[in-house]
Parts: C-alpha cells; structure tokens; sequence
C-alpha cells in the first residue's frame, strides 16, 4: 500500500522540469530545478502577461537544454498574489501544485542556520518541496464554485475591515468621549455617524449651543430624520465628560474620516442573495435557500468551499 508521500511522488513523472515561483505583487521570481536538484536558472518575470508568456518561453527553452519530458510548476501560496499565475496555468494545460508557505518556511529555516531569507531561495525550496512530495493537491474552483467563492471572499473582507475601523473608532472615543456609548449602543447608526463625523469631542460639542448643535447635525444629515432625544442626550453628556482634552483637537481631525470608511464598508448579508440564481440549475440545492435559519451567506461559505452541490440531498 502506497503512503501520501508516494501517491503524491507518484504524480511528478520521472524527467519533468520544476519551476519554482514565488509569487509576489509585482514580480514574480522562477527557479528552474531538474530532478537530480540541479538549479538551472533563475530569473524574475512581471505579475502580468507579458511575464506570464515569458516564463513560458524561458521554460520551454529550459526543457530543451535540459532534455526534460515535460513541466511542472511549484507555487508558494502565501498571500494571494499566486492565484492569477494558476489560473493562467491552468488554462495553458500545464501541471502545476501549490506550496503552502509554512511548510515552506519551516523547511527553510531547518536546512538554512543562517535563517538565509531571499525570494530566489523561496522558489529554490518550492521547487524542493515538490520534489518530495511536500505539496497541497488542489483544484481551483470553476463556474459556479469560483463565483460563489469570489462573492463570499469579498464578503469575508469588507466586514473584516469594517470591524477594524469599528473598533479603531471606539478606541479613540475611550479617550475623547467616554460617554458618548451611553447614548448611541450601535456607533454605527447614522445618527452617531453624523456626530462623530461634526463633533468627535466632548470638548467640540460643549462649545455650541444645543440649537447650534442640533441644526449643525441635521443640515449634514442624510436619509431619514436625525434622533433629536439622542442629540439632546449627548449634549448633556457632553457637558460633564471627562474625556481627555489634551491632543483632543489633532486627534478629532483625523476622525473624520473613520464614520466615512464604516459607510462604505458596509456589507449586507442579503447582498449576497442573487447567487442565488447561480443555483438555478440545481434544483435540490435551490431548495436549500428556502432554509429560515441558513442566511444566504451560510450557503454562499459552504458551497464556496467546493461542497458538491449534486451530493447534498
């Protein structure tokens, strides 16, 4: 019986060219290693392409030179600056596997005492790995797997950044306004949002009057009516607050901007409602939608994940 090792040694045909790649924003580095661990060449091509036909070009060459049978790539995975070269690959019908970069790292530090860290040593152990067998078995997601997942990716993200600058702006109240979440539990809201973009401090608001105050947030307000018990509450508070006065006045100019970015990073769970139609065909899994307690996002995060959509009952 076969081990993983050598099911997966047994994927990498005797005689086959290794490109290492590790990939980066703008440029990509390539190792060409024969399976003897003979490193050939190493050269840089653009994240674009241009580059991408070039390491075509340099790779067919170097099968040439070194009378290779064919080509396998070997892709670290960190960040996620990898993905459009596997699916350029992928597309050309040229083999390719991914390199998990901490797997990667540890191999690297364990054979490097110096802790040697260069882009082509990265590509070097990549190429390594996967001469070992030391890779991740993969199918990048197609059709509806892939729309799915890029929608639920997308998702994931903008409300990792919201929370960022959620708690970022709480942080900064703790010492300008203390109070301020007494008044306003959701510092989301639009109300709140429209205070803090006008009067971040304690100190901004105690230097207007309340009609001043009020007519100020409601000349900038946007959509529905501004709560005017809310203002008056926090006009009070304002009054009695011990939030810090010293830099409160640099530190209020650089606020602003942060109801702004919770604005705009604000994703909608129903949002991802029209991937519904992806399931059009599927009719099981179109039933699934009509689940009470499975939100659009739940099905979008499983079936992303390549769950196969013609098994669930």
């Amino acid at each position: 019986m076969k081990n993983n090792t050598a099911r997966k040694l047994s994927q990498i045909p005797p005689g086959y060219l290794i490109m290492g790649i590790d990939p980066h924003k703008k440029i990509h580095v390539a190792v060409a290693m024969t399976q003897d661990t003979i490193i050939h060449t190493k050269f840089k091509i653009a994240n674009s392409r241009q580059g991408y036909e070039q390491v075509m070009r340099s790779t067919s060459d170097q099968i040439v030179k070194t009378g290779s049978t064919g080509v396998v790539f070997a892709i670290e995975t960190g960040g996620h600056y990898w993905r459009n070269l596997a699916y350029f690959l992928d597309e050309q019908g040229i083999p390719f596997r991914l390199i998990n970069p901490f797997t990667l790292k540890r191999m690297r530090d364990g054979k490097d005492i110096n802790r040697r860290k260069t882009d082509f040593r990265d590509a070097e152990m990549a190429a390594e790995l996967l001469r070992n067998g030391e890779f991740v078995e993969t199918k990048l997601p197609k059709g509806i797997y892939a729309e799915l997942r890029a929608t639920y990716s997308a998702y994931r993200r903008l409300v990792k950044e919201r929370s960022r600058a959620k708690n970022l702006l709480k942080g900064l109240l703790d010492g300008l306004f203390p109070e301020f979440n007494q008044v306003f539990k959701n510092i989301c809201g639009m109300t709140s949002l429209d205070v803090l973009a006008l009067c971040p401090a304690s100190r901004t608001i105690t230097g207007m009057e309340l009609e001043e105050f009020v007519d100020a947030i409601r000349k900038g307000f946007k959509g529905r009516a501004p709560k005017v018990r809310k203002l008056h509450a926090i006009y009070s508070l304002a009054q009695t607050s011990i939030g810090i006065e010293i830099g409160a006045e640099s530190v209020a100019r650089v606020l602003p901007p942060g109801p702004k970015v919770l604005l705009c990073l604000s994703p909608s769970p129903q949002a991802i409602s029209p991937a519904r139609h992806m399931l059009a065909p599927y009719p099981r899994e179109t039933r699934t939608w009509q689940v009470p307690v499975a939100l659009p996002v739940t099905h979008a995060q499983v079936f992303s994940q390549g769950a196969q959509l013609s098994i669930i009952p």
